[in-house]
């Protein structure tokens, strides 16, 4: 656990998330499979954010995907 002083600026670096395999088996591997429905359903929902989260999250993720 970690406490950051008030004030602080926190940054997330979705490449170290999406890199992490806490969430993901063999992360370096290129496996289509792991974004299935069913691969996907016990995942945490910020595991994998590749247009962010949240409201600022990029507009046009919707789009690309």
């Amino acid at each position: 656990k970690y406490t950051a002083p008030k004030g602080s600026s926190l940054f997330l670096l979705p490449y170290a998330a999406h890199k992490d395999p806490k969430h993901w088996v063999d992360p370096e591997k290129f496996d289509p499979e792991r974004f299935t429905p069913e691969n996907s359903e016990h995942r945490h929902p910020y595991a994998y954010i590749p247009f962010s989260a949240g409201m600022r999250s990029c507009p046009g993720s919707k789009y690309g995907m």
